[in-house]
């Protein structure tokens, strides 16, 4: 073991006794806001929906809220900091805090509102609890449990209580994610599990590799107040979970969406005039950094790593990177190094379009990974049912075709990209069958496949090396399925063929992309395809930022 991970594993070791401290007096890092003002929390209908319970203004700009999050059981506080520059539509910036902080650092540590002074952004501070940012269960034998859905907080409830009080921006490209050491690493983790609502993320000094960390995830589980490895379970039996939750697992997804991440050094920069030492932390956040680089370079996603050659794990050290990522957003030079058509926050007029480009939502091809047996991304509905958590891959998706990893069966549900009462030939190919079945699309131009993937992964009657195999056998096999416009409209039942959809997409002349021409119901979208062209040519990590393709 490193001296790094060393120190790291007597951090957590001394918050383990300090937690059993605070167990028995009932008190957490993540739960010490003084709410009493507020009286108990609802209950009964109250409780089952999301609503303010007490709104202060604070500054011309500054704008605090106490809110009551179903998803969290409780309430919690959000700021919100209005544009410096006015708009009649503002794009959003959610700005999350780091381990040990709440939803108040950002504005009386981080100068967050001086620094916003002249920017174009709404500026949404949440609180994160301990910063987890990751659905966490505390509490069980003598204490009720209790689940802690922060994720659904903070990309559902909160987009969509901000969208009902303010004039934003509510597509992909006005919604920002960007945070401090853990808040760094739940911007990066909640970009790279939606990459269809974010267009943008940056992370300062942030743990972006949680394998690679296991003490620190550690300790922010005991500070909520739950048990050792009870965020995602223990690193060698539950991998598959810690993959689910780590942005280099799921780096992938991160194609044409706008990254900055930054770390420093260890060593004291020149306003750290009082501090003579190295600072773990900040030494290992920056391998983490480095890391996330080498993984997105090799993958060839473009992004921005900004390496300090000096910086601690402080508030000097945040303010500057936020200042400079809220420069670089408006910096013309970045123009175009999104995704095409999806462009940076305040310059999507400005953007060209290459011609005939054609985004996600018209069908153009995507892969996206996760580790959630239920998910959707980008229109698609998927509903996987297995008996242990996997990595899942769904990959090369087009009208046209996919194909998922793994074992169990699935259900998937389409966009609206076909013609509605048009069948469609679907062939299902995968390691327990071939399956060929004819299919009509809905009246809103939608198919719903079902099929079988590998054998479902169990547990063997006798845990051990030697039956280990039986715990992931299946995980890698791959089910392919093809969806192929029938060719002649007599294929059409009758009732289509008066409709006049039956011979839309049935000449047999075209093929992949052009045989399906994009919704015929639906609004098509301009967030850009799913990757970018990337240069794989990189240099040496240094002290300035840089843009690597």
């Amino acid at each position: 073991m490193n001296s790094r991970s060393l120190m790291l594993s007597v951090g957590a070791r001394f918050v383990r006794v300090l937690t059993a401290a605070r167990t028995r007096a009932g008190e957490f890092p993540g739960r010490n806001q003084t709410l009493s003002f507020l009286g108990p929390e609802p209950t009964g209908e109250a409780a089952a929906t999301f609503h303010v319970r007490e709104k202060r203004k604070l500054s011309a700009r500054l704008r605090e809220f106490f809110v009551y999050s179903p998803a969290l059981g409780r309430t919690v506080g959000v700021r919100v900091l209005l544009p410096g520059r006015p708009s009649e539509v503002a794009d959003v910036i959610y700005l999350f805090h780091g381990g040990g902080d709440d939803f108040r650092s950002w504005t009386d540590l981080g100068a967050a509102e001086q620094l916003t002074a002249d920017s174009p952004y709404l500026v949404v501070m949440p609180d994160a609890g301990a910063a987890s940012y990751s659905r966490h269960t505390i509490g069980g034998g003598e204490r009720t449990e209790t689940t802690l859905d922060w994720p659904t907080f903070h990309t559902a409830e909160l987009p969509a209580f901000i969208a009902d009080r303010y004039s934003v921006n509510s597509e992909r490209s006005g919604a920002l994610l960007a945070g401090l050491s853990m808040g760094g690493y739940g911007a990066m983790k909640y970009a790279a599990q939606h990459p269809d609502r974010y267009c943008a993320a940056a992370a300062f000094s942030s743990p972006l590799d949680p394998l690679s960390a296991v003490p620190l995830f550690d300790i922010i589980a005991l500070r909520e107040g739950g048990a050792a490895k009870s965020l995602f379970g223990d690193p060698k039996r539950d991998l598959a979970e810690w993959q689910a939750n780590s942005p280099m697992s799921l780096a992938p997804n991160l194609a044409g969406t706008d990254l900055w991440f930054t770390a420093g050094s260890g060593t004291p920069h020149a306003d750290d005039e009082d501090e003579d030492h190295v600072d773990v932390l900040e030494a290992t956040v920056n391998q983490h950094g480095l890391k996330f680089h080498e993984r997105l370079t090799a993958l060839g996603i473009d992004h921005t790593w900004s390496p300090r050659a000096t910086g601690l794990h402080n508030w000097f050290a945040w303010q500057r990177e936020l200042a400079e990522w809220l420069a670089a957003l408006d910096d013309p030079s970045r123009r175009g190094t999104s995704a095409a058509g999806g462009g940076l926050p305040g310059l999507r007029d400005e953007q060209p379009v290459a011609a005939g480009a054609r985004g996600v939502h018209d069908g153009a091809a995507f892969t996206y990974v996760t580790g959630e047996p239920v998910f959707a991304v980008h229109g698609w509905d998927v509903a996987i049912s297995r008996r242990r958590a996997q990595l899942v891959t769904f990959a090369e998706v087009t009208p046209a075709s996919f194909t998922l990893n793994g074992a169990g069966t699935f259900r998937v549900r389409t966009p609206a990209l076909y013609h509605p009462g048009q069948r469609y030939r679907i062939a299902i190919s995968s390691p327990l069958a071939e399956n060929v079945y004819d299919l009509a699309a809905d009246a809103d131009g939608r198919l719903e496949l079902t099929g079988r993937m590998a054998g479902a992964l169990h547990d063997p009657i006798v845990p051990g090396k030697r039956t280990r195999h039986f715990r992931t056998w299946g995980q890698d096999a791959l089910t392919t399925v093809s969806i192929t416009p029938l060719d002649s409209p007599e294929d059409a039942t009758g009732a289509d063929a008066a409709a006049g959809t039956g011979s839309g997409m049935g000449t047999g002349s075209r093929s992949g992309a052009e045989a399906f021409p994009g919704p015929v119901s639906a609004e098509r979208s301009a967030d850009g395809p799913s990757s970018a062209a990337a240069d794989p040519s990189t240099s040496a990590p240094g002290p300035e930022p840089r843009r690597a393709r």
